[in-house]
């Protein structure tokens, strides 16, 4: 439980597919508000596409980690999914985290972090696959700083399949569990599909 301007908020953590609507709905438009959005484009119609299809080999297992106050407010919130990359051709289950966000209103207040933490927390464990987690931001400082990420080396080449829409941002950032085989610095990571 967190605070919120002196209410009470809660995180989330539940598989996409569990998420009621009105609370997808809420997600959705805090990464409208937080991120650029053509016109035209619904978020919550990605969503619940992504989250009533079920797995598939680009989004597997997919959650959503938000944080909610007690009116149903959603103040940041995330997505995770199980992706199979390849590092020099050698297939890695990984985690891949994506859209990062926290509403307009709520940023600087810690709610991103935590609900990241929250989503590390929830689907990283020792004992079980993925030890690993990807994704890509514009502030690598701040992961790195905040939750002990690190940036991989810009001498890892990217290898998407045909057609797949790359990763927004060039930083790609990793959190590993121990135990968690090495990215060798000069490696050819396949994404396995679009960037996320």
């Amino acid at each position: 439980t967190l605070l919120s301007a002196g209410r009470m908020a809660s995180v989330l953590n539940v598989r996409a597919s569990d998420l009621d609507e009105p609370m997808l709905r809420a997600v959705a438009k805090t990464w409208t508000d937080a991120f650029p959005t053509k016109p035209g484009r619904d978020r919550f119609a990605e969503a619940n596409e992504r989250r009533t299809q079920g797995p598939s080999d680009a989004f597997s297992e997919e959650w959503i980690h938000a944080i909610f106050e007690e009116d149903r407010t959603c103040l940041a919130a995330c997505r995770t999914f199980l992706r199979v990359v390849t590092v020099d051709g050698v297939p890695r289950k990984i985690l891949a985290l994506a859209h990062v966000a926290s509403s307009p209103g709520a940023r600087g207040k810690g709610y991103g972090v935590a609900v990241v933490d929250a989503a590390f927390t929830t689907r990283l464990k020792d004992d079980a696959d993925p030890k690993e987690s990807l994704f890509c931001t514009g502030i690598p400082d701040f992961y790195a700083n905040k939750l002990g990420a690190t940036l991989l080396p810009s001498t890892i080449s990217l290898e998407y399949p045909e057609g797949a829409k790359h990763f927004n941002d060039t930083n790609i950032m990793r959190l590993a569990l121990p135990g968690a085989p090495p990215i060798p610095d000069a490696a050819v990571l396949g994404t396995g599909g679009d960037g996320w």
